[in-house]
C-alpha cells in the first residue's frame, strides 16, 4: 500500500505542485490568472512576487524583510536551499547594475558549452546567423540510403534543440535560423547540418551578447509585427514574427511558420498582426496580475498599409472573408 506520493512516479509533479500550490495560498499568495505558476500577495512596497519553475524558486520584493519572511515561510514546511540574491537560473545568468537600475540576463556558460561540444572552439566566427538570402529546403534532404546512414553520425536534433534553448532564453537574434532549421528534424541534410553548424560560429563572436532591462524606463508595453510572404519554397507558408518590448528590451519574441498558405502579403501580415494582438492581451494580464497595469492601449508597429486598413476597418470584404473568424 502507498501512503504518499514516490519519487519517479508519473503523478508526482502533479502532486508536489498541488501541495506547494496549497501552502502558497495558506500563506496569502494567489497565483496569476494569465500564469499559474506566478504568484502574488500585498500591494505597493509590501508587495512580493513569487515565480515557480517545478521544485525552483525566484522570490522578488521592494523589501527583504518581505522575502525573508516569505522565504521562512516555505522553510516551515519545506527543507529549502536559500542560494541568496538570483544570480543563476536554468542556465540564465542574472546581473543586477544598482547604480544605472539595469538588470541583464545572458546564456554565456551555456554558449560556451554548445561551442565546445560541437568543436567551434577554433572556428572562424560568423557575422550573422543565417547566409543572406539562402534557403532551406526538403530538396537539402539525402535521398538515398547510403546519405542517410552519413547523417545519422551527426547529432542534428542535438545541436538544434541546444540552440533552441538559447533562442527561447536570452537569444531572439537567432529565433529565424533556429524556426528554420527546426523543420527538418526528421531527415537532415548537409547543408542542414552546416547551417546549424553557421548558427554555433555566430555564437562565437557574440557569447557575451544578452538582454538588459533599464529600470528607469516606463514599464509600458510595445510590441513589433512583421511576416515573410510565401518564404517557404516547400509549401509557400509565411512565416510570423513578433517582438514585444518592456523597459527598452524583448520579453517575448517568436517566429514561426503561419498554419495556413497567405494569398498575398497583406493576408500575411494581418495573420502575424492577429498573433501578436493575442500575445499582447496576455502579457497585458500578467502585468495587470502584478502590478504593472498597462494605461491605455499598446502601440503594436506593422509596416504593411493593408494589413493595417484591414485592422481599422469592421466592415464586410469578400476578398478577405476567408480570414475573417480566425484572424478578425
Amino acid at each position: 500500500m502507498l501512503l504518499q506520493s514516490l519519487y519517479g512516479l508519473k503523478q508526482v509533479s502533479r502532486v508536489w505542485n498541488d501541495t506547494i500550490d496549497k501552502h502558497l495560498k495558506s500563506m496569502g499568495f494567489e497565483p496569476a490568472d494569465a500564469d499559474r505558476c506566478v504568484y502574488t500577495r500585498g500591494e505597493g512596497e509590501d508587495e512580493c512576487i513569487v515565480c515557480l519553475y517545478v521544485d525552483d524558486m525566484l522570490i522578488a520584493s521592494r523589501q527583504k524583510a518581505v522575502i525573508a519572511s516569505v522565504k521562512a515561510g516555505i522553510a516551515e514546511k519545506f527543507r529549502i536551499k536559500d542560494m541568496g540574491r538570483a544570480r543563476f537560473i536554468l542556465g540564465i545568468e542574472i546581473d543586477y547594475d544598482m547604480e544605472r537600475r539595469t538588470l541583464g540576463i545572458s546564456q554565456k556558460a551555456y554558449t560556451e558549452s554548445i561551442i565546445k561540444k560541437f568543436g567551434q572552439e577554433n572556428a572562424k566566427p560568423c557575422l550573422t546567423p543565417l547566409e543572406p538570402g539562402g534557403q532551406l529546403t526538403k530538396a537539402d534532404e539525402p535521398q538515398t540510403e547510403e546519405d542517410k546512414a552519413k547523417m545519422k553520425s551527426k547529432p542534428y536534433r542535438s545541436l538544434v534543440g541546444g540552440l533552441m534553448y538559447l533562442a527561447c532564453g536570452t537569444r531572439p537574434d537567432i529565433s529565424v535560423a533556429v524556426a528554420k532549421l527546426s523543420r527538418f528534424l526528421e531527415n537532415p541534410g548537409e547543408k542542414h547540418w552546416d547551417a546549424g553548424i553557421k548558427v554555433v560560429r555566430y555564437l562565437l563572436k557574440t557569447k557575451d551578447v544578452g538582454i538588459v532591462y533599464d529600470g528607469l524606463l516606463r514599464t509600458q508595453l510595445e510590441a513589433y509585427s512583421d511576416a515573410d510572404w510565401a518564404g517557404n519554397r516547400d509549401d509557400r507558408r509565411s512565416v510570423s514574427g513578433m517582438l514585444l518590448m518592456l523597459c527598452g528590451a524583448p520579453v517575448v519574441w517568436r517566429s514561426t511558420f503561419q498554419k495556413t498558405v497567405a494569398l498575398s502579403s497583406t493576408e500575411a501580415e494581418y495573420m502575424a498582426l492577429s498573433d501578436c494582438v493575442k500575445e499582447c492581451i496576455w502579457m497585458r494580464r500578467l502585468l495587470k496580475d502584478i502590478g504593472a497595469d498597462q494605461v491605455g492601449a499598446t502601440v503594436i508597429y506593422e509596416d504593411n498599409q493593408g494589413a493595417m486598413a484591414l485592422a481599422k476597418n469592421v466592415g464586410y470584404q469578400a476578398r478577405t472573408k476567408h480570414i475573417d473568424i480566425r484572424y478578425h
